[in-house]
């Protein structure tokens, strides 16, 4: 009779993101804690411009990969945008029946090139793993844990898992198939995605995501309770008074109130609208800190308004100066638009963020944040749609007598020490980890 295989504790793992890892604030807390708690950890990120393939961030390792484009040959349709609306007109009829056509087609194609590219970006982060063999620790461990960040990676942990041993945990961090374009995905395009991303999620060792509202729906969608790990801020101290770094950056008067909105920029975020809105707050500057698709698109746009030179898009803000970045903001701005069910329920890092850094926010009167925002009085919340509810919003925050602006600084920072503190979410995290246990191979197991 053979003997049943030796288990033991995790030691090393790889967190897989679909980004160059620049400002994924949510996985730079995970490795830390990971790292802090004894683990080997490897954040496994795409490449990008001047950027290091290989570094040592904070007791942790960052490996760049070059994500793959396999069967360059197909065709590659954009996924479709709010804008895509033809005329309801015999001539609009049929265009939207050619536009289907071909989406179907592409679609068609794009769903091939997703699953290639799940294998060929899987081999290639192996590949990588194998030639950088500091990375597995002081005993040459093979990687315990393939985490992924989302829905790109989840397939990519998946075919590691089976390819290279191991566990996999899937990290929901948005409602995925909900989201962005892929909600405008034809309808069995999109159920079809929702089903893949169901087997695959049912199939890891475990699931995290970030809210009670994203749990609730996954869990229904998934018949599989997701653990709870909110995005709460690190244990910070803010000056009082901050140091007005913004100012110092762009030349600022000392009494210009800065509104912040940091994070991705794309479709979806209101950033449109929040660009508009400061044009009805006076003497306010409005600083764009992020990055994203529709980056350059949304920049030359406000390039273009009467008030563009209260308008400032500074690139990103790299996870360790996050905080430090919002305390220097009078406002942190999150209008996200209730497009998608994935808006509608967001409850972005940013939001947290602000808490820790003692700035009242300005919200979307959504299901996801609203709650949050009035239970712990950390601001004002707005129509994200109306750039005059906005301004309304921003107003009433940077308007404000000094013992309210008080009130408001406390909320944010209570709620960010009581109730969502990072170190309140730390040890879902670690429990997870505590419970995984991989199979011993053997050394020479690939």
């Amino acid at each position: 009779m053979s003997r049943p295989a030796a288990r033991r504790p995790v030691r090393t793992t790889a967190l897989i993101v679909n980004n160059p890892f620049q400002t994924d604030s949510r996985v730079w807390k995970m490795a830390h804690t990971l790292t802090d708690a004894g683990y080997v950890v490897t954040v496994v990120a795409r490449t990008g411009p001047d950027l290091p393939a290989y570094e040592a961030v904070d007791g942790f390792r960052v490996l760049r990969v070059a994500q793959p484009r396999p069967l360059p040959w197909l065709p590659s349709p954009r996924l479709p945008s709010s804008d895509d609306t033809l005329p309801e007109t015999p001539a609009g009829a049929i265009q939207r029946a050619r536009a289907l056509t071909a989406a179907s087609l592409g679609r068609a194609a794009q769903a091939a090139r997703y699953l290639r590219l799940s294998h060929v970006w899987a081999d290639a982060i192996a590949a990588a793993i194998a030639a950088a063999p500091t990375i597995r620790g002081r005993h040459g461990d093979p990687i315990d844990v393939w985490q992924a960040e989302g829905l790109v990676a989840l397939p990519v942990a998946a075919r590691l898992r089976r390819t290279e041993g191991g566990a996999a945990v899937y990290d929901a961090r948005d409602l995925a198939t909900q989201s962005a374009r892929f909600a405008r995905l034809p309808g069995p395009w999109r159920a079809l995605l929702q089903r893949r991303e169901r087997d695959w999620a049912r199939s890891m060792d475990d699931v995290l995501t970030v809210s009670t509202a994203y749990g609730d729906v996954l869990a229904r969608d998934w018949d599989r309770q997701p653990r709870i790990i909110w995005n709460g801020p690190s244990d910070y101290v803010p000056a009082d008074p901050p140091r007005r770094l913004w100012h110092e950056r762009l030349g600022l008067a000392p009494g210009t109130p800065v509104i912040l909105y940091l994070g991705l920029v794309m479709d979806g975020r209101g950033i449109g609208q929040l660009c508009d809105a400061v044009g009805l707050v006076p003497g306010a500057v409005l600083v764009v800190a992020g990055l994203g698709s529709e980056y350059e698109r949304f920049g030359m746009r406000a390039a273009g308004l009467p008030h563009a030179d209260r308008i400032h898009f500074t690139g990103p803000v790299a996870p360790a100066d996050i905080l430090d970045s919002i305390a220097a903001a009078d406002v942190s701005a999150m209008p996200v638009e209730g497009d998608t069910l994935n808006h509608q329920l967001n409850t972005p890092t940013k939001l947290f963020d602000a808490m820790g850094a003692g700035v009242p926010v300005v919200a979307s009167d959504l299901p996801g944040m609203a709650p949050i925002v009035r239970d712990s009085g950390c601001g004002e919340l707005c129509d994200p749609t109306d750039p005059a509810d906005i301004a309304r919003a921003i107003r009433a925050i940077v308007d404000a007598p000094p013992e309210r602006r008080a009130a408001y600084r406390s909320a944010c920072l209570t709620a960010a020490r009581e109730v969502y503190a990072w170190d309140l979410q730390a040890p879902v995290l670690l429990e997870m980890y505590q419970a995984l246990q991989v199979t011993e191979r053997r050394a020479t197991a690939r």
